[in-house]
């Protein structure tokens, strides 16, 4: 068995403090070394040689914009219903020594006055800047804005809907590569863009309003490839690697990796950058945003210092890159929780929502605190009156297939102790480097897992009652898992329509847009365990069989009909009329460029219902 730490032995706020530049970049007390800093220059994960060291501002082969500005990433921040006003926020990097940038807006009339900015944090000789904008909605035309940095170099435009049209949304996770992805699996499934292409396409025909990254918006495991984590990992005693100091070298390599990998995903990566300057964005935190499994190992590993200390850095950058925040302000921003970052938006006044934060809290034996879930229903049930439709985003899927022989045989080989597979310990489809078996963490992951069923069912239950009070639909959004799918939970009553049924909640899986599918063995093991189960006397879950016809033409591999192993991204259009959504996931086709739609619409919750 694991060794038993206290939970509340180590406190994430404590540990070492970062450092202090001086004007010249350098931290107070000296350069801090550390194994493989000398990197051949260029490395696309290391600021040396992507960027001056004197002045912040990228190389000439970086540089996308004149001014040495790297950026710009849009995000949405809110509707205020109140004054009809969009609301949202542009994050840049400048060099220091330049002065704050500003943005200037053009929906069709005059140009705005300049929104200014507000420093968020520094590195090195770079600082990241956040500027929030504003746009007065029109009573029923739809906008395209207009917007420029400082009022020179390029312009960017996105769109925002009127106050009595639809709003139009898109949803994708997984938006990068697994280390274990070869090139030519990459070549094999037409590279990285090539759904992204898909999407930026539908986007120029009816442009998204938000785009909602679902998780993993990028892969951050390269982290514990470099040579300095080697002697923390080979000490043998779990006590003594629990305890081992995080050290100040160990601190500056993870923030130069963090910062240089997040410019290198987000600003130089394609059409996802593109993506990330014309439809504004809102993301959820999934495991490889900090690095794969984050949460779901032992206390032992979860409660290290090493494992508290890097993850402290690790979300900082998620802060500032995909919630353009900092720690001191983000719950200015928005951003609530017990310790994480969960956030609650309305997108327009008929569709709210939620974005749960479940990695930074998690434990082996915890996904979400009370005191989170406690703020979360407080909020939910103060959302303005108009709203219909109450969409959950989650990292990982709420409606899933069990898999409890997998958990039972990894448990089993847990019971040989880690000792007794030493000699396996670099066959890393059993033993991870940490020395756990390998889909451990994977398995603990999901909400279906057995330490986690009593909270999922309190949580689902709680949907339910304020879906019931409220007269709200709630629909579940979810990624991680590499392949596409719908479920739902329902009333036990198979007379009772949707329409008046307030259990019945939806749930979308919408998995990878870059990466690679799981081979059709795994999806067929996964299939054939998704049965029909029972929540509890009232509910039951099961999935749909969505994909009766693969995008060929064809049956699906083994006739795996409810889960289908391609990248995908998926849309969500507000039905005004009947106050449905229309929800399509758009599958990779085989052959040819573009996608396959797949349908799903989710309906209202009948005014009249009155079931109990």
């Amino acid at each position: 068995m694991d060794f038993p730490v206290s939970k509340d032995q180590y406190n994430e706020r404590d540990g070492v403090r970062p450092p202090q530049y001086d004007a010249s970049g350098i931290p107070y007390g000296g350069p801090a070394n550390y194994q493989g800093m000398s990197n051949t220059p260029g490395d696309p994960d290391t600021y040396e040689g992507n960027f001056d060291y004197r002045t912040g501002e990228p190389l000439p082969f970086r540089r996308k914009r004149p001014d040495g500005i790297v950026g710009p990433a849009l995000q949405f921040v809110n509707t205020d219903l109140s004054s009809a006003a969009w609301l949202g926020s542009v994050l840049v990097i400048v060099p220091a020594g330049h002065p704050p940038p500003t943005v200037i807006l053009n929906d069709g009339g005059a140009p705005s006055m300049p929104f200014t900015a507000v420093k968020l944090d520094q590195f090195k000789m770079s600082c990241f800047y956040r500027i929030d904008i504003q746009v007065q909605l029109d009573l029923n035309r739809e906008k395209v804005v207009e917007y420029r940095i400082n009022n020179t170099g390029p312009s960017y435009r996105f769109h925002v809907p009127s106050q009595t049209t639809s709003w139009r949304f898109s949803f994708w996770s997984c938006n990068g590569w697994s280390l274990s992805v070869t090139d030519k699996e990459k070549e094999d499934l037409g590279g990285t863009d090539a759904v992204w292409d898909d999407l930026m396409d539908k986007h120029g025909r009816a442009p998204f309003h938000v785009q909602v990254g679902g998780g993993d918006q990028l892969y951050s495991d390269k982290v514990w490839s470099a040579p300095i984590w080697k002697p923390w990992l080979a000490i043998k005693d779990k006590y003594a690697r629990r305890d081992a100091p995080f050290t100040r070298e160990m601190y500056m390599f993870g923030d130069d990796f963090y910062f240089t990998h997040y410019v290198k995903c987000f600003f130089f990566n394609g059409r996802f950058s593109e993506a990330l300057a014309s439809i504004p964005l809102c993301t959820i935190v999934d495991d490889h945003d900090i690095w794969d499994g984050i949460g779901s190992y032992p206390d032992y590993l979860q409660f290290s210092k090493v494992f508290v200390e890097l993850k402290e850095v690790a979300f900082k950058y998620w802060r500032l890159f995909q919630a353009h925040t900092s720690q001191d302000l983000c719950r200015q921003h928005g951003y609530f929780g017990h310790r994480g970052y969960s956030w609650l938006r309305q997108f327009g006044p008929y569709t709210a929502a939620l974005g749960p934060d479940t990695r930074y809290e998690r434990q082996l034996n915890q996904i979400i605190t009370e005191q989170t879930y406690d703020m979360i229903f407080q909020r939910l049930y103060m959302v303005p009156q108009s709203v219909r439709h109450l969409v959950v985003f989650l990292g990982v899927p709420i409606v899933y297939p069990r898999l409890t022989y997998i958990e039972d045989m990894l448990a089993g080989v847990k019971k040989l102790g880690l000792t007794k597979l030493s000699f396996i310990a670099d066959k890393r489809a059993i033993v991870n480097i940490w020395g756990e078996p390998e889909l451990s963490d994977d398995m603990n992951d999901h909400w279906t897992a057995a330490v986690h069923v009593d909270e999922r069912k309190k949580f689902v239950l709680n949907l339910q009652e304020f879906a019931r009070r409220r007269n709200i639909r709630v629909t579940f959004v979810a990624g991680d898992v590499h392949c596409a799918g719908s479920g739902r939970f329902a009333s036990q009553n198979p007379d009772l329509p949707p329409e008046t049924d307030w259990r019945f909640m939806p749930q979308i899986i919408s998995s990878a847009i870059v990466n690679v599918p799981p081979p059709n063995a795994v999806i067929r093991a996964v299939h054939t365990s998704a049965k029909t189960y029972e929540l509890d006397n009232c509910t039951n879950e099961r999935m749909y069989r969505l994909f009766e016809t693969d995008v060929n033409g064809q049956n699906p591999p083994n006739n795996n009909s409810k889960l289908l192993a391609r990248r995908n991204f998926s849309s969500y259009v507000e039905n005004l009329d009947d106050g449905s959504l229309t929800v399509h996931i758009h599958i990779q086709n085989e052959k040819k460029p573009g996608t396959t739609p797949y349908r799903i619409i989710v309906p209202r919750l009948s005014p009249s219902n009155n079931m109990v």
